[in-house]
């Protein structure tokens, strides 16, 4: 049998040329979950803009309707109600119709820049439009102001007798808060209204 040559030098050249390899393989290994990692946490912070985006949505919903059902049973109250606390004669506060709507924010009204709430009656001419327009009562019957503006053609809140209707309106910015790095807007207007019929 022929003998195999092998130089004394093999088993050093072998061990010089491994950790080469080995460095190379880690490096590819850095690359690619480099690559991997920024994919997936650009989707992961993607769900979380997007879901924290319909807790504000679904928040802001709820409350502007909780708002427009308190005002609806609080017509007997004064045209300060809005924005005043009420005390009865028996001594009981009755909370204003902006900050019980705010308090049903939850919190969440510190995600909306510019958080505003107003509080009007409805014009039920708009309301019989196609599509319907949701605008304030007004003295004038071709000027329907702002219901965020004060204005003196604007009925006072609770000129609203059955059937007709109160509606409340919150209005502010939502800012995302990584918007350059999701490809999003860097701010989106946020205007809920919520109407509900009046029971005075």
């Amino acid at each position: 049998m022929l003998a195999r040559f092998q130089s004394p030098n093999a088993d050093r050249l072998a061990s010089c040329r491994a950790p080469r390899t080995a460095t190379r393989r880690r490096g590819m290994a850095v690359v690619e979950s480099a690559l991997v990692l920024s994919v997936f946490l650009m989707l992961l912070f993607g769900m979380f803009e997007y879901c924290r985006f319909l807790l504000v949505l679904h928040t802001t919903n709820n409350a502007s309707r909780d708002g427009a059902r308190y005002a609806c049973v609080n017509l007997d109250k004064p045209s300060t109600f809005p924005t005043a606390n009420y005390t009865d004669g028996s001594g009981q506060v009755y909370v204003n119709v902006q900050t019980y709507t705010q308090n049903r924010m939850g919190g969440v009204d510190k995600q909306i820049a510019g958080f505003q709430v107003a509080v009007y009656p409805v014009d039920q001419a708009g309301l019989d439009l196609v599509p319907p327009v949701v605008r304030p009562k007004s003295y004038s019957s071709t000027v329907f102001p702002d219901p965020f503006v004060s204005d003196p053609n604007t009925l006072p809140w609770n000129s609203a007798p059955f059937p007709d209707r109160i509606a409340v309106t919150i209005k502010g910015t939502y800012n995302p808060v990584v918007p350059s790095f999701l490809l999003m807007p860097s701010n989106i207007p946020i205007y809920i209204t919520s109407i509900a019929g009046g029971e005075g």
